[in-house]
């Protein structure tokens, strides 16, 4: 029996709350929570990755959602925030049909850097920090080459442990003479992730977890970065 205009209704187990009981009962603990610091804030951000080939522009580009999810100050250091990322790293196909990816190399703090002037604060801060700004910016800027994603390709695209990284100040060492890297944006979108790119080039992209095994022994500053990457670098879900 639900008497009307309650939010209560009487079973045989007893007095329960209602669907609108719920509603009402949890609303004030969800709030009570991002005052804790367990606030959550995400965007869409589109990297475009433009190459210069004999003077046409070849571009490709990939949109991936960027989340930041506050940890109360009482469990964690200020400064802890857990970092989501799910998307796909950009694809570029030069003339030579030989692949380019600009990896998922990076996280949010490369977004609040790009744009530090529009939004101010830093991520730690769940009540005013950029993390929360950043979803209103709606502007493109072009990356300082040294805050560029790691660029690999692969000399046998069926097979992963053929990666090559690449230099982006010579693309011609890798895609011929008449190619070079003309820039990289990022740019803060309501377009939707992408998705399905990567899968349909990578085809062993759901069968492997690191690209090359390591060899025995190997200590990781003596292994090339290009042979210390996952599958997550190429696509995160």
């Amino acid at each position: 029996m639900t008497r009307k205009g309650t939010c209560w209704k009487m079973d045989k187990k007893g007095l329960r709350l209602n669907g609108l009981g719920l509603i009402l009962f949890f609303a004030p603990l969800l709030t009570g929570f991002e005052l804790l610091g367990f606030a959550s804030y995400s965007w869409h951000q589109k990297m475009t990755v433009e190459l210069d080939s004999n003077g046409k522009i070849i571009t490709g580009s990939s949109v991936v959602e960027m989340k930041v999810e506050g940890i109360p100050e009482a469990l964690q250091f200020r400064t802890a925030r857990k970092l989501g990322m799910r998307g796909e790293a950009v694809l570029v196909e030069p003339p030579q049909k030989r692949y380019l990816f600009a990896l998922l190399t990076y996280d949010v703090f490369l977004t609040g850097k790009v744009f530090h002037d529009l939004v101010g604060g830093v991520v730690s801060q769940p009540e005013n920090g950029w993390a929360q700004a950043i979803q209103k910016v709606r502007e493109i800027r072009e990356l300082d080459p040294k805050d560029y994603p790691l660029l690999v390709t692969f000399t046998n695209i069926t097979d992963p442990a053929t990666v090559t990284k690449v230099d982006p100040d010579n693309l011609a060492a890798t895609f011929g003479p008449s190619v070079s890297l003309k820039r990289i944006t990022l740019e803060i979108t309501d377009e939707p992730v992408t998705e399905g790119k990567i899968e349909g080039v990578l085809e062993w992209i759901n069968s492997v977890n690191r690209l090359v095994e390591p060899k025995p022994g190997a200590l990781l500053k003596e292994t090339p970065v290009e042979h210390r990457l996952y599958h997550l670098d190429f696509r995160r879900k």
